[in-house]
């Protein structure tokens, strides 16, 4: 069971939108984040990592920038 005290949202800042920064918690099973970005999750040792895509694309840049730098 994950504990409550070890989840941390990793979010973009200066988004179009908000985003939703409360897990909910079922009796079985793993947590989940209703945002509706579609966060992912990523478990660190004892700690659960949501972290957030951007509802303004900027994850597209970064990765079109990524696929440029290593054509060099």
């Amino acid at each position: 069971m994950i504990d409550p005290e070890q989840v941390y949202h990793v979010y973009p800042l200066r988004d179009l939108k908000d985003h939703y920064l409360e897990c909910v918690y079922p009796a079985i099973g793993h947590p989940y984040c209703p945002c509706e970005c579609e966060p992912r999750f990523e478990e660190n040792g004892e700690q659960l990592l949501i972290i957030h895509n951007s509802f303004d694309g900027r994850e597209g840049v970064e990765w079109v920038n990524e696929i440029l730098q290593n054509k060099k």
